[in-house]
């Protein structure tokens, strides 16, 4: 049976695109079990999960654009903590879009044209991209990835800097310092995003 929706996870490894009668509809391979299929097309899928990470699929990739410069088939962050970054073969408005994350890939070669990747779980998959290509995407979410963890180290040196001016605290406060730094941080992100839209 198809899902209507997808929740993307640690262990999802790729959304591909499938046709199903004319209508584009998503393969999403994990790293354990069988694939699945979801009714919605890939890029699709992608929007959907920056939404529930409370943000739009828009400013996620002004976030991705401010912090490298990339413009065109841009990476994305999914979650604010960058533990889900995925990259693109093809210009988002195309819907035969294939979405990767960076995580779960093992290697790629070039296979007579195209690519040939290998996940992390030793599944392979053809994909209908030539490995130049396919490479630049690659370093492309690479360098997000990079960049997105510069910022969010800067982020906490300054707050651990702040935290240890306290250094009595009870685990209570504790607490509540750390859930302040939490919310602070996703203002901090957030405002990396309001920043490229001024």
């Amino acid at each position: 049976m198809k899902r209507l929706h997808y929740q993307i996870h640690e262990e999802t490894m790729y959304i591909v695109p499938i046709d199903n009668d004319g209508m584009i509809e998503s393969r999403i391979g994990e790293a354990y079990g069988e694939g699945i299929e979801c009714r919605l097309n890939p890029n699709k899928v992608i929007e959907r999960n920056c939404r529930s990470h409370s943000q739009n699929y828009h400013a996620r990739k002004d976030l991705s654009r401010t912090l490298t410069g990339i413009s065109s088939k841009v990476p994305i962050i999914i979650d604010l903590f960058g533990s889900y970054i995925y990259f693109c073969t093809h210009s988002d408005r195309i819907s035969e879009n294939n979405w990767f994350n960076i995580n779960h890939i093992q290697s790629y070669m070039n296979d007579e044209g195209m690519t040939r990747v290998l996940f992390s779980n030793n599944e392979e998959r053809i994909i209908d991209i030539s490995y130049t290509s396919f490479n630049n995407q690659y370093l492309n979410a690479l360098k997000l990835h990079y960049k997105f963890n510069q910022q969010k180290e800067k982020y906490q040196k300054k707050e651990m800097s702040m935290q240890f001016q306290y250094p009595t605290m009870g685990r209570g406060e504790a607490a509540r310092v750390n859930e302040t730094i939490y919310h602070s941080y996703i203002s901090y992100i957030n405002g990396l995003e309001v920043k490229r839209e001024v």
